[in-house]
C-alpha cells in the first residue's frame, strides 16, 4: 500500500505524541487533540505560526527532548519539507536555535581534511569508504578463522 506524504508525515507527528510521552514522561494532550481535529500538516503549520512557542516546546526543552518537536521534525527531515512554506521552515529553524537545538552532527566531520588522502570524493562518501574497509576487515577475519 503506497501512502501519501501528508499520511507519512501525521504517522511522524503521531510518533513524536508517543515519544514525547514515554521517553520524555510529557504528555501533550492539546496537541493529541489537534491532531484528531486537524491532521499533521494543519496542526504543524498552527503551531509555526503562533507568536510564541507551545508550551509543549517549552516542556520538552526544559527535559532536554527538543528533537521531540514539530520544529525537529521539519528541520531534520528532508522529507517532509516540500509540505511547509520557506518561511514555515524558517520559523522551525529560528526556534530550534534560539533553543540552542543541537544540529545533527556526522561524528567523521571533524576529521574531514585533517588527513591527507587521494580519494578525491572522500569527504562526501566517507561513510561508504569506512564502511567498505570494515567490510573487508571482517571477510579478513573470516578468512583466517576469528
Amino acid at each position: 500500500m503506497v501512502t501519501t506524504l501528508e499520511e507519512r508525515f501525521d504517522t511522524a507527528m503521531m510518533d513524536i505524541y508517543r515519544r514525547a510521552k514515554t521517553e520524555a514522561n510529557y504528555t501533550a494532550t492539546s496537541y493529541f487533540q489537534m491532531l484528531a481535529e486537524q491532521r499533521g500538516v494543519e496542526t504543524a503549520r498552527i503551531l509555526l505560526h503562533t507568536d510564541a512557542v507551545s508550551d509543549g516546546y517549552t516542556a520538552l526543552w526544559k527535559r532536554g527532548r527538543l528533537d521531540l518537536t514539530v520544529e525537529a521534525l521539519i528541520h531534520d527531515h528532508q522529507e517532509y519539507q516540500s509540505l511547509f512554506t520557506p518561511e514555515e521552515r524558517e520559523t522551525a529553524r529560528l526556534r530550534l536555535r534560539k533553543y540552542e537545538y543541537p544540529s545533527v552532527i556526522d561524528p567523521v566531520e571533524q576529521f574531514i581534511g585533517a588527513l591527507p588522502s587521494d580519494v578525491p570524493d572522500w569527504a562526501n562518501e566517507h561513510d561508504k569508504y569506512l564502511g567498505q574497509a570494515q567490510a573487508d576487515q571482517m571477510k579478513l577475519n573470516i578468512g583466517e578463522g576469528s
